[in-house]
């Protein structure tokens, strides 16, 4: 029998566990975490694979996998020469607070997992929260349309023009978006600061 509740929807013919809603959060503050399960949704791999090719070390990994595998997020599939080996499972969760619907997917926790190599994120993150940044993440996507600009974006997100530009930059970096993509009248230099960082190679004048 399947039914929805006012808390639970699309129930099917089991019910199944959640017990790692602290792993779904510490994804959002952890980019070590972050990266490692990004790392997994890319490619099924092993803990020796993601040893040789992560920057923690080998008790950290499989305290990881383990984490992750009891919450739920990573299953395994298999083995190799005797190793298991983990894909990771897709995943929605989403948080309504006064309000205000945000969603944390996949692909966003691989964004928030390249903080230490975009500082930019982590300061969006500690300083306004992660409403303001999936917000920010999906207007950079309709900014590479050419549907809103630079400013438009800080003026919906309430970030300062230089951290605006800072993370578009990045974001534009992270997910590979064609900055030229962007016509010239997107934006102009005169909605930023001399201070403001800019995004190379544009085309935009």
């Amino acid at each position: 029998m399947s039914y929805d509740t006012d808390h639970v929807q699309n129930v099917g013919e089991s019910l199944g566990m959640l017990t790692g809603i602290p792993t779904f959060v510490e994804l959002l503050d952890n980019p070590k975490l972050a990266a490692l399960y990004t790392a997994i949704r890319h490619d099924n791999t092993t803990g020796p694979e993601l040893i040789d090719t992560t920057s923690v070390s080998k008790k950290t990994v499989y305290d990881y996998l383990h984490k992750l595998e009891q919450a739920g997020l990573i299953t395994t599939v298999g083995e190799d020469a005797g190793t298991t080996v983990y894909t990771a499972e897709e995943f929605k969760l989403t948080v309504t607070i006064n309000e205000t619907e945000v969603s944390i997917t996949p692909a966003l926790i691989e964004v928030i997992a390249q903080q230490t190599e975009y500082p930019v994120i982590g300061r969006v993150l500690t300083d306004h929260g992660i409403i303001t940044f999936a917000l920010a993440y999906d207007l950079v996507s309709a900014h590479n349309e050419g549907e809103v600009t630079i400013r438009q974006i800080a003026e919906l997100t309430d970030l300062s023009s230089g951290t605006t530009y800072d993370l578009v930059e990045a974001l534009y970096s992270i997910l590979d978006l064609d900055a030229t993509e962007s016509e010239p009248t997107t934006y102009t230099p005169a909605d930023f600061t001399d201070s403001d960082s800019l995004l190379a190679d544009t085309g935009e004048e």
